[in-house]
């Protein structure tokens, strides 16, 4: 294999290599004066590596609850990045189950009409 088709070979999976950081890597934080870069791993799991070592610290989860993982770090500190990272909008959108609207239509619509607690106040005579 001469030089050109590997220098090919290694510019195509240098432009996979960044395809794939490029829809995963979130964003980075910062905290303390140390950079964090956030992973999206899977829906709502994320991994937390510090750059200055390039050393995965650990990892959080977003539902049903805010869940960390510590490797290496207190769990203290991986909580904050992770609060960091979702008040800065480094995470996706979780999302919730939707409502059912159908049922919900039907429900307010067999529901009875309640009268109002109170009155509205009675409009002032005119002149």
């Amino acid at each position: 294999m001469d030089n050109g088709a590997r220098s090919g070979i290694v510019s195509l999976r240098a432009a996979r290599c960044f395809k794939h950081m490029a829809s995963k890597v979130k964003g980075m934080v910062q905290l303390a004066g140390v950079t964090y870069r956030i992973v999206r791993i899977a829906h709502g799991l994320y991994s937390v590596v510090r750059i200055c070592d390039d050393t995965d610290v650990g990892r959080f989860h977003l539902a049903p609850a805010l869940g960390i993982e510590a490797q290496g770090v207190e769990p203290a500190l991986l909580r904050e990045v992770a609060r960091l990272a979702i008040h800065t909008a480094k995470t996706s959108y979780a999302g919730f189950a939707r409502p059912d609207l159908a049922g919900l239509e039907a429900a307010s619509t067999s529901a009875t009409r309640r009268s109002p607690s109170s009155m509205p106040p009675a409009l002032p005579p005119t002149s």
